[in-house]
């Protein structure tokens, strides 16, 4: 049960950022513009990231400083695109920031992956 709740919860983390990173970097480089909707959707997909990062973390035993540091930073970045989709006023500087943001996020994470 425990293992299906931690694969489950990976697919959640994983899947809600595949969606609202990928509805961003879409807006920016195809759309021009956030669809009308998707500001309700991003708040759903990151409450979902924020739920299943927290529980991912949590069940993680016995992480370095290393890694915590660079997890902030990650975080940092993740509240960055958080903040372009809650507040998003049609600046297509503020959309290219976010797939900035989640390019080194992405890199971030392979890091960790491969030094952790």
């Amino acid at each position: 049960m425990a293992l299906a709740l931690g694969m489950a919860m990976r697919w959640l983390h994983l899947f809600s950022v595949m969606l609202l990173v990928g509805g961003v970097a879409y807006a920016r480089f195809y759309a021009g513009d956030l669809a009308a909707g998707f500001k309700r959707l991003g708040c759903w997909l990151i409450g979902a990231i924020l739920l299943s990062g927290i529980y991912n973390f949590v069940r993680k035993s016995g992480p370095s400083v290393h890694y915590d540091i660079w997890l902030g930073v990650k975080v940092l970045l993740a509240l960055h695109i958080f903040a372009v989709v809650w507040f998003y006023r049609g600046k297509q500087r503020a959309l290219t920031g976010a797939v900035v943001s989640a390019a080194l996020i992405v890199a971030i994470s392979e890091y960790l992956r491969v030094t952790h």
